[in-house]
């Protein structure tokens, strides 16, 4: 088993920031210069503050704590999206169609010469697939396939 489930953190983490206002956008636990992290993105309509973010932290680090959903010491980071904003969900595409994202397989694509890394203009969701244009040329990307996809500033 490792260090951290993110599920079970997921399970426990997104309630309290929806009650709180706020959408988890994304959740990671990290290891940085030697030390574990928990990373947490939260989002709100018009933008997340440093006060956002030192309330969520305040909200779920005892709740982590008492839960023991982490069995390695660790430090606890709630940030907002900045400008390069993760894209997770099916609904951030669809948002977010017309702008310029960065997108990275887990593995190679055989249809598009085995390319992993894409950089263009997102058109939307068809499908399951993210929809986009590079160069004039149409990618489909299957969410299935996406290990990371973010807005480029």
């Amino acid at each position: 088993m490792g260090l951290v489930d993110l599920e079970k953190v997921r399970s426990l983490v997104e309630p309290v920031t929806g009650q709180l206002g706020y959408e988890l956008l994304d959740l990671r636990f990290l290891t940085e210069q030697g030390r574990h992290l928990l990373r947490l993105t939260i989002d709100k309509e018009g933008g997340v503050t440093l006060a956002d973010c030192q309330r969520v932290s305040r909200e779920i680090e005892t709740l982590l704590e008492v839960e023991e959903t982490v069995r390695e010491r660790y430090h606890l980071e709630v940030s907002s999206p900045g400008l390069d904003r993760p894209l997770v969900k099916e609904s951030d595409f669809v948002r977010f169609a017309g702008k310029t994202i960065s997108l990275k397989t887990r593995e190679p694509v055989v249809e598009y010469g085995g390319r992993r890394n894409y950089k263009g203009l997102l058109k939307g969701v068809e499908n399951r697939s993210v929809v986009m244009v590079i160069d004039g040329q149409e990618y489909r990307v299957p969410f299935d396939l996406m290990e990371r996809a973010k807005l480029v500033y």
